[in-house]
């Protein structure tokens, strides 16, 4: 291998190859790729020649003191051993969530990138989308009232996973999402699992949670015969709408909310006790377009360099771990 890569990459599946080919995008330096299915990593080769350099093993990218940061997009069932390794061998370590579903693992790994001065960072991916910034900052600004209930659905027909559930590997997405929005303590309240492909895989879910007295519902799905990606958030002024399939107008604020007017002080047949329903004007709400993988990746890179702890460190991950396990 010649001296003038930095970035590895192990595991080079559907979500790996991907990561790769956002790689080439913002790097000039050639990526290490190693997969032990060697024609997954053989296709990257192929289509970005000079430019990826395939490794005969993942001891050999841990050997090479040329390589500084490597990203991990493997099982979570070997990514605790893997992963370890790497923080050994002293490498910043950037892994796909969920890194592992054991929390005493995890803190294993938290407590060796500590001890090793190296960055242990997780894959939320929507904590650097520009969408989920701004619904962050409307709510804050109290533009939808006071929120009374939150629902996200992520459906879509496939990836299946043979060793987690749809609400660790969709869901914990959603958690991600509502630890950002809210930084407030997230309980599980419920969880619904629908087992359809096999008896110990659960391919839908339903999650029902708490933030506080804030109501909340994720539903995840990987068999369903539409991409779906959508979150609603109902407050007693305005509803929010973040569809993020939609070509254009993905955030939506309606000005529309229903209510029960207070009749104590009157008698029942001089004002009505049904709902009221009020319907103003939508508003669609412009955000800057931008490829959340770049900006993670980014992220990843520029903390790494700095040394400094990324927004989706280890202790963002045990967090997500402990809520949805």
């Amino acid at each position: 291998m010649n001296n003038i890569h930095k970035t590895a990459v192990i595991g080079t599946g559907y979500w790996g190859s991907i990561i790769v080919n956002t790689l080439i995008r913002i790097t000039k330096k050639k990526i290490v790729v190693y997969d032990k299915l060697k024609e997954n990593s053989s296709l990257l080769k192929k289509k970005f020649k000079e430019k990826i350099l395939i490794a005969n093993n993942y001891n050999e990218i841990l050997r090479n003191k040329n390589i500084k940061n490597i990203i991990l997009a493997t099982h979570p069932s070997v990514n605790y051993k893997i992963g370890k390794k790497i923080l050994t061998f002293k490498k910043n370590l950037f892994v796909e969530k969920p890194i592992v579903t054991d929390t005493k693992k995890l803190k294993e790994l938290i407590k060796l990138a500590k001890q090793n001065n190296k960055i242990l960072m997780g894959g939320y991916i929507y904590m650097y989308n520009n969408y989920i910034k701004k619904i962050k900052s409307i709510i804050k600004n109290r533009e939808l009232g006071k929120i009374k209930y939150i629902e996200i659905q992520r459906k879509n027909l496939g990836p299946i996973r043979n060793e987690i559930d749809a609400h660790v590997d969709l869901g914990s997405h959603d958690i991600s999402i509502l630890k950002f929005l809210f930084n407030k303590k997230i309980k599980i309240k419920n969880l619904t699992k629908r087992n359809i492909l096999k008896k110990n895989i659960s391919d839908i879910t339903t999650i029902d949670l708490s933030i506080g007295n804030l109501k909340c519902e994720i539903i995840s799905s990987w068999l369903n015969p539409a991409k779906e990606r959508k979150i609603l958030i109902i407050g007693l002024k305005k509803m929010l709408l973040f569809d993020e399939m939609e070509v254009r107008n993905k955030l939506r604020i309606f000005n529309k909310y229903a209510y029960y007017p207070k009749i104590t002080k009157f008698r029942n047949n001089y004002l009505s006790n049904k709902a009221r329903i009020y319907k103003g004007k939508t508003e669609n709400i412009f955000v800057r377009e931008s490829d959340t993988l770049k900006n993670e990746l980014k992220h990843f890179e520029k903390q790494a360099q700095l040394n400094k702890q990324p927004l989706t460190n280890g202790d963002f991950c045990l967090d997500i771990i402990k809520i949805i396990s």
